[in-house]
């Protein structure tokens, strides 16, 4: 356990300098993504905000990585019998929340007993985060991250991001564009949609990022020229198995086999919508 928590905490301060009884009483969450329709739009100066921001907690007035700070110097003096694994996750909030109260860090009510708690797996995750980035999945990791948050705002990623350029250079996207430019060639069409599914994983971080979604691709043609637009859509929503496979870290392995459904469960991770827009011509 020592070991881990000296890796993680060296991790942590990577995520910094980058910047960035069963009773825990954490409420339950409905798995719900916030409301459909309202999105933020995403444009190539805004979009490092999403890759680093760090959610600071009015309820207990600190920020998630000052709750995992805490929550490491607790462990600290753990008894070392504690094993490692999901229960140990469980039991470990129960008592850090607890230690909470009795030291005055937080008020013993409900509220602030689930929020400290969050805030704890939550900054947990944010480990899980700078490590995707250090291994170039970076699109992955900005939405994990955006999730770490009491109802994170619906995304829309226009064409000039790095979201959406990864995507426009995808195989799943050309083999959409392909499509389309075979649909219109020989006819008299001057606008067209196709819409469909696809799912876009030939890259670990597509796959991690985004995996299965809707898309509509738009064309108008003019002066004998086609200009595409396609509209890719889908829920965010965190799949552990598939991050562990993806990571190389043991220690951030550790925090996925001892957090991830927890962190569901409570709402630390919460699902939210996605639209990225590409535009190409020909």
């Amino acid at each position: 356990m020592k070991n881990y928590i000296k890796r993680a905490t060296v991790i942590l301060s990577l995520v910094m300098a980058m910047s960035v009884p069963v009773n825990v009483h954490a409420e339950e969450y409905s798995g719900e993504p916030t409301e459909e329709g309202v999105y933020i739009a995403i444009t190539g100066e805004t979009e490092d905000f999403y890759s680093n921001e760090d959610i600071y907690n009015a309820s207990i007035s600190m920020y998630d990585s000052e709750a995992l700070a805490l929550y490491n110097q607790y462990l600290e003096q753990a008894p070392a019998s504690i094993s490692e694994g999901e229960d140990f996750a469980v039991a470990a909030l129960e008592g850090f929340t607890q230690y909470a109260v009795e030291e005055g860090i937080i008020e013993d009510t409900v509220e602030q007993r689930a929020a400290i708690t969050k805030a704890v797996v939550r900054a947990e995750f944010k480990l899980v985060v700078a490590g995707g980035n250090v291994l170039g999945y970076t699109a992955a990791a900005t939405l994990l991250n955006h999730s770490l948050q009491d109802n994170p705002s619906n995304l829309s990623y226009v064409s000039t991001t790095d979201m959406a350029k990864q995507i426009a250079g995808s195989t799943e996207c050309t083999t959409i564009v392909n499509q389309f430019k075979s649909d219109v060639t020989g006819t008299n069409y001057v606008r067209k949609t196709n819409s469909g599914t696809t799912t876009l994983n030939s890259t670990t971080d597509l796959h991690l990022a985004y995996n299965n979604v809707n898309y509509s691709a738009t064309g108008v043609k003019s002066n004998g020229k086609w200009t595409l637009t396609i509209t890719f859509t889908g829920t965010y929503d965190f799949d552990a198995q598939s991050w562990k496979n993806a990571m190389t870290d043991n220690a951030l392995v550790t925090i996925l086999n001892n957090y991830a459904a927890y962190a569901q469960s409570i709402g630390a991770i919460v699902p939210y919508n996605v639209t990225v827009t590409v535009q190409t011509t020909f």
